[in-house]
């Protein structure tokens, strides 16, 4: 998972029934009968939907979730004048030709794909078209004019992150992050963060992504080898002296595993998943890094109610879109489709609920109206499309309490 775009597990089941009619409704509209209900449909000024989402292979549950948000949206906005066509991303063999159909039925705008590799060869094919897709990954690598990159990138995240910790007058942290492609990404944002800030600075600290150590890493991140070694040479050192005040900080140092304060105030964890996150911050207080003096916070990825459950988490923070739009959307969604949506299914909810309201305002949905000044809010949050890709968001900041997360300023 290079890009942490989502930690769903993969599964070997397939929506052939998705699948199915998709094919059933391009061979229906292929067909000449259809010629003059598509007159009719233009008279009505119909606007055209592409839908790309995994509806088959290893993660076909994540198109079903979104697919299914996308419905809920539709259905609360109740708009008539659009119309969508589902493609089946992890159907390489006819992509391109469901694509190619796309293309020469005039679609208006294209929603997905979610992964980058399938929105580098969308982006291909669609490269001499002036057709907009809007994607559900948060890869910000993948944006650019006429792309635009919806989910939650880790650029609006870690600025949220630092400018909150700033304003606590927090500047000197240690960051957790993976030995790969998305951890360097991760480095090279935050020195452009203390670039503009030069009172801050981050040692970064990075873990492998095969069969991780935690108690290795834990033990790097607090320096504990050198700390200790410090406190037994401090330790035997006052044994000689044998004095009054000697011992007196010999008994002090008793209570101690290491000698010495940690080198910064914020220990920032970037894990690939909620469970090695929760592998990550048990094990740090074992290593002498103590919540109660060093502040731990992380990203989006913490945003899990199991974590209320863990005591070294509570007063830790971390940036994420809105929990509790999210939570009335899960309940929604939950009491309709009797199950839990994937993470991402919230932003095509958000997606498909603003396309259809702008549809309903406006017929047609120009780059103007969709580079809308002030934005839009959704169940995430605010949100703001750019015309370089960009789709600019602030990320909330929730405090961990005893029992419920609460939104910070």
């Amino acid at each position: 998972m290079n890009n942490c775009e989502t930690n769903q597990l993969p599964s070997k089941k397939t929506l052939t029934y998705n699948q199915t009619q998709l094919l059933e409704t391009i061979e229906k509209d292929e067909d000449p009968d259809t010629q003059g209900s598509n007159l009719e449909e233009k008279n009505k000024k119909i606007f055209k939907v592409g839908l790309l989402l995994p509806l088959s292979g290893e993660f076909y549950q994540i198109g079903k979730s979104l697919l299914n948000s996308a419905q809920l949206a539709l259905e609360k906005t109740k708009n008539e004048n659009l119309k969508f066509y589902l493609v089946d991303t992890e159907n390489e063999g006819q992509l391109y030709q469901n694509i190619s159909y796309l293309i020469s039925n005039e679609i208006d705008l294209v929603l997905g794909p979610v992964f980058t590799n399938n929105v580098m060869k969308v982006k291909e094919y669609f490269s001499d078209e002036e057709i907009p897709i809007i994607t559900f990954s948060n890869n910000s690598e993948v944006g650019e004019r006429n792309i635009y990159v919806f989910g939650l990138t880790i650029e609006d995240e870690l600025n949220r992150i630092y400018e909150y910790s700033n304003e606590r007058g927090i500047n000197k942290f240690a960051v957790v992050a993976p030995d790969n492609q998305f951890g360097k990404k991760l480095k090279n944002e935050i020195n452009k963060i203390h670039n503009k800030n030069n009172n801050s600075s981050s040692e970064f600290i990075f873990y492998p992504t095969e069969n991780p150590d935690y108690y290795k890493i834990a033990r790097e991140v607090s320096n504990y080898d050198k700390r200790k070694l410090d406190l037994d040479n401090r330790v035997k050192f006052l044994k000689e002296l044998k004095t009054e005040s000697s011992l007196k900080e010999l008994k002090l140092l008793k209570k101690k595993d290491t000698l010495g304060e940690l080198d910064f105030e914020a220990v920032l964890v970037i894990a690939r998943s909620f469970s090695e996150l929760t592998n990550f911050i048990s094990i740090l207080p074992y290593y002498d890094v103590d919540p109660k003096k060093i502040q731990f916070m992380g990203n989006s990825t913490w945003g899990k109610e199991l974590i209320l459950k863990e005591p070294s988490m509570k007063n830790s923070y971390f940036s994420s879109l809105d929990l509790n739009g999210q939570s009335r959307f899960k309940k929604e969604y939950r009491n309709i489709f009797k199950n839990n949506p994937h993470s991402l299914a919230t932003l095509a909810y958000d997606l498909v609920g603003l396309i259809s309201s702008l549809n309903i305002e406006h017929k047609n949905i120009t780059k103007e109206i969709l580079h809308s000044d002030l934005g839009y809010i959704g169940i995430n949050g605010w949100f703001r499309f750019d015309e370089s890709g960009r789709v600019e968001r602030r990320p909330l900041i929730f405090h961990v309490g005893s029992d419920k997360f609460i939104i910070k300023n």
